[in-house]
């Protein structure tokens, strides 16, 4: 074959159509670019929004949700209250005064849903105790309602709330209207201490909580702990807190011509409103609630200790410390 012929048949290849076989890939041309590889990307769930609500109106929102019928919902929004007050955020710069959150918060102790009442109880435990001083009269009534409720759960909460407002604020409760008289009620009808007669013997199997020894102990505990707070004298640290009278001025009881630091500090005068009953007076002095224990509680409990010691565990335990706190008190008088 001449080089003529060869160069003629080179040529007439770039116009013929290749054959494709079937099943076989079309081959790639030389210049094309291979997209198989993989690049890292940043992905954004929400993109930025200049529009989005502030932290005040955020609070706000949760606290509306509160009232909603859907149990996860309710225990969201607490858990966010609880986060956001328990980051360090004072109550000043909250967009609503704390009495206004109490009052939406306060009912859920009677919720179903146990986890809504274990984060209000955490929503609660981030408060301070200046915060809720001067609102305890707004709280107890929902407490006392709890601790009177059918439900043995809600029973339990509403003595964990009580024990830990008794830490946090005991003598504002003690002192507030009803606050001595009415709880002292609750923890005898919870214990099924309130009609016992001198010839009547209690057991543990008579309370509302049947069989369930730690949570009649726990009961126990929390009557103790009011006692404590309503009967006894203030402990040497607190007497070492106070200001000294001799520093200032020398004058007799120089905490009576001090600025009160309280909210409607004459407030147990009752000079505005309607009058109160025995059950809602302000109770500020210790003489005073003994005297109203001694009165109507103070038989009904040393038969109900009486019966508590014979139990023995826990519950003798806490009897015990239930009788030494009765017995400093008569000292103390």
């Amino acid at each position: 074959m001449g080089a003529s012929a060869k160069k003629k048949k080179e040529k007439k290849k770039d116009f013929q159509k290749p054959k494709l076989k079937v099943g076989k890939a079309k081959p790639q041309a030389a210049n094309a670019t291979s997209t198989s590889f993989k690049a890292k990307a940043i992905v954004l769930n929400q993109q930025i929004n200049a529009d989005a609500p502030s932290q005040n109106a955020q609070f706000l929102h949760h606290v509306s949700l509160l009232s909603s019928r859907v149990d996860s919902q309710r225990k969201e929004s607490l858990a966010y209250l609880a986060s956001t007050l328990g980051g360090g955020v004072r109550t000043k710069s909250l967009p609503m005064p704390t009495e206004a959150l109490l009052e939406k918060a306060m009912p859920l102790i009677l919720d179903s849903s146990s986890g809504v009442r274990t984060e209000l109880n955490k929503m609660l435990q981030a408060l301070s105790p200046t915060d809720i001083g001067d609102h305890i009269t707004k709280m107890l009534p929902f407490i006392r309602a709890a601790m009177t409720h059918l439900s043995q759960d809600i029973r339990k909460t509403a003595l964990d709330v009580l024990s830990w407002l008794l830490n946090k604020a005991g003598q504002d409760l003690v002192s507030s209207p009803g606050g001595w008289s009415k709880t002292l009620e609750c923890c005898s009808t919870l214990l099924n201490w309130k009609n016992l007669a001198p010839n009547d013997t209690w057991s543990a199997s008579k309370t509302n909580f049947r069989s369930d020894t730690k949570a009649i102990a726990r009961a126990m505990q929390v009557a103790e702990q009011l006692l404590s707070v309503g009967l006894l004298a203030p402990s040497i640290e607190d007497k070492e807190n106070q200001h000294d009278p001799g520093a200032y001025l020398p004058l007799w009881d120089h905490g009576h011509h001090q600025i009160p630091t309280k909210a409607s500090a004459y407030g147990y005068l009752s000079l505005f409103g309607k009058p109160v009953d025995d059950d809602s007076r302000m109770l500020e002095d210790r003489e005073e609630r003994l005297l109203v224990f001694n009165d109507r509680f103070r038989i009904g409990f040393a038969k109900g200790i009486g019966g508590a010691k014979k139990e023995g565990g826990d519950i003798g335990r806490i009897a015990g410390q239930l009788s030494k706190t009765l017995e400093l008190a008569s000292k103390e008088d």
